[in-house]
């Protein structure tokens, strides 16, 4: 998992905000960054289609269960944690000003920093501070479909909230990725990467232990691609890299597939025993497992499909390859537009 702690930055950027203060009023306040420039944001990806920091608009603090911005809309839920790890029933969740002392869940050196403007998180039951008995937050990306997720911004992930996480499902409901979320110092920030997940329908951020009622924290900035949106290579200039595969059968199947090189079957890079209709599964690339000309894919029932994903700029990748539909494909930081 990637994560950047923003302390070595601060300290820099403390260093430089008191020499420039020497000769100004000791009243003047840093205005944050503008959100516009999204380019010199720190963590920011650059491939980011859709990037949420603002969550909307509207004053602060207000609660909110529908969240739009720059092109991305999410249903959003939050749910404090009771007794025995069981859930409360659901809540609108809680977006609270990073800026604002108050709020107690981020420092102003970050806040600046990293541009923050909204705080999501679950709150007390108040309207006015985050609840600190343990939570979670549901994200629900059913109103453009699915995701593409590339980064999540966290506050305020300190050791008390140790087993905080972050989960990823598909439409089927399936767990594409699961990453427990690191902790730091109180008020400080984390930036996780999830390396292009895609597929995504539902996030589920659960704050501190789910066996404790103790957790809490906040989700500063979402970095993603609704589907259908952004940039996509054309044509394979460069061998593919990743892949991202949906089973589309009817009956649970065996699943393998083998590396293809001049004709000749090569080294199993991935298997899977029983796999059920709707599963999505990641084959990439590595030194050990690579690709060669193509990935032939067989199951036990004696379907077998071969992917090209050798450089070869005349021809694409298809959408579907029997009971196989490609989700995603990748041959540089872009995805592969696919012929339907």
């Amino acid at each position: 998992m990637k994560t950047f702690s923003t302390k070595t930055f601060a300290i820099a950027f403390a260093s430089l905000f008191l020499f420039s203060c020497e000769r100004t009023d000791e009243h003047d306040v840093v205005a944050p960054m503008a959100t516009a420039q999204s380019d010199n944001l720190i963590g920011y990806d650059p491939t980011t289609c859709n990037l949420v920091q603002s969550f909307g608009e509207g004053p602060l603090p207000r609660t909110a269960d529908v969240i739009e911005e720059d092109g991305a809309v999410m249903i959003v839920k939050a749910q404090k944690r009771g007794q025995n790890g069981k859930y409360l029933p659901e809540t609108p969740a809680l977006l609270l000003d990073a800026h604002d002392p108050a709020t107690d869940l981020v420092n102003w050196m970050d806040a600046n920093m990293l541009a923050m403007n909204g705080l999501l998180t679950v709150g007390d039951g108040t309207g006015q501070k985050a609840n600190r008995e343990g939570g979670r937050l549901v994200l629900d990306f059913s109103p453009v479909s699915t995701v593409t997720m590339k980064t999540m911004v966290f506050t305020d992930i300190a050791d008390e909230d140790k087993g905080s996480k972050v989960e990823l499902y598909s439409r089927s409901g399936q767990l594409l990725e699961q990453k427990e979320i690191p902790t730091g110092e109180k008020n400080s920030t984390v930036i996780v990467s999830f390396n292009n997940v895609p597929g995504v329908a539902k996030a589920i951020v659960t704050f501190g232990n789910e066996r404790s009622k103790v957790g809490s924290g906040a989700v500063a900035r979402l970095q993603l691609c609704i589907e259908g949106q952004g940039r996509y290579d054309d044509a394979r200039y460069q061998d593919v890299h990743t892949l991202w595969l949906e089973y589309t059968g009817e009956k649970p199947a065996n699943v393998t597939v083998k590396s293809v090189q001049e004709g000749n079957s090569g080294n199993v890079v991935f298997e899977a025993k029983g796999m059920k209709p709707g599963t999505a599964f990641k084959i990439a690339a590595s030194a050990a497992n690579a690709f060669g000309e193509s990935l032939e894919i067989k199951t036990q029932r004696g379907e077998q499909q071969l992917i090209p994903v050798n450089a070869d700029p005349s021809a694409s990748l298809k959408k579907e390859y029997g009971s196989f539909r490609v989700i995603e494909a990748r041959c540089s930081d872009y995805p592969l537009k696919l012929e339907e």
